[in-house]
């Protein structure tokens, strides 16, 4: 197959041209980047240009694509957030028509906006939170369009929090770091969720979206679940440390969430509360009876992965 992906350099698009190199298909890739710096497969074809700006470029990396995988997205930097995930994808649709196949955007969660109780299915209403969030669901409605409007088929996968050894996002190292020290306390009753998921399982998904003809015009949730006790226990073991003893009440922990709102480099926050605190579960009931979609690398052991890159970091 022809396959082409935007955001390949980054931390789930470099798995996923990995995935499709590996099967012998011919791969794509848009970047900003110097081809030179980069360590790619002989299947690897590079075009240099930005999302942002609409160009011959973007129509020759898309052209006679069986699958484009639309993965690119600006997480960090809010005043790109417009110009990237939206302007980007609005270039990209353009480049699109009458080039490509099947497109499979990479969306998120996060378009629900917060949940924090209950079971989440691709029903639940949208209600975006933030820049990301309302950048991610405008982008998501744009391809819908534009498939709606027979431009290309599609298929929208929105995974929870992803993880892997090699991410860029902190926030699982620095709990892992307050384990190691001693730092880490539970907020509120036991049972709550730790709703994350491993790379692999994402790209895992993302090939199930671009292959299986079931996925067409579908969207889908992917996740993993475990009590963050138990999400914790894998990482004192892991580490050789004590299991935490500490556990605050919830409305105490919220008080001081919106403290250090207030106060820079305060590390408990409102955000950090919910994030311990919530009891939400992201169902994968739909992809899996639609495609057949399981959790090939388990959160459980997916962590102890990561565990040992905090102990042995790659320089």
């Amino acid at each position: 197959m022809k396959i082409a992906i935007t955001g390949a350099t980054g931390f789930i698009g470099k798995c996923l041209v990995q995935q499709h190199c590996d099967a012998g298909d011919e791969v794509n890739i848009l970047t900003r980047r110097d081809a030179k710096n980069l360590d790619l497969n002989e299947n690897i074809k590079v075009f240099n240009g930005d999302l942002s700006i609409q160009s011959s470029t973007l129509s020759a990396f898309v052209s006679g694509a069986d699958i484009l995988y639309h993965c690119a997205a600006e997480i960090r930097i809010e005043s790109k957030m417009e110009e990237i995930n939206v302007i980007g994808t609005e270039n990209l649709i353009r480049a699109a028509q009458g080039n490509v196949k099947h497109w499979v955007q990479l969306s998120s969660v996060g378009v629900y906006g917060p949940v924090y109780d209950g079971i989440v299915t691709e029903k639940n209403a949208l209600n975006p939170n933030n820049m990301y969030e309302r950048t991610k669901l405008i982008s998501d409605e744009k391809v819908l369009s534009a498939a709606a409007d027979g431009k290309f088929t599609l298929t929208i996968l929105r995974p929870s929090n992803v993880f892997g050894p090699d991410m860029r996002n902190a926030s699982l190292f620095s709990l892992i770091k307050a384990v190691d020290k001693g730092l880490f306390f539970f907020i509120g009753p036991e049972g709550a969720s730790a709703n994350y998921i491993a790379v692999e399982n994402v790209v895992n998904a993302l090939i199930l979206c671009g292959t299986n003809n079931a996925a067409k015009g579908k969207i889908y949730n992917v996740s993993d679940w475990i009590t963050i006790e138990d999400f914790i226990k894998i990482i004192a073991d892991g580490l050789g440390k004590p299991y935490p003893k500490f556990r605050f009440p919830l409305l105490l922990m919220k008080l001081a969430g919106k403290l250090g709102d207030k106060i820079s480099k305060m590390p408990l926050t409102s955000g950090r509360v919910n994030a311990l605190s919530n009891r939400s579960i992201y169902s994968n009931d739909l992809i899996t009876n639609d495609i057949g979609y399981k959790n090939m690398a388990p959160v459980s052991t997916a962590i102890k992965s990561l565990v040992k890159r905090y102990q042995y970091p790659v320089s």
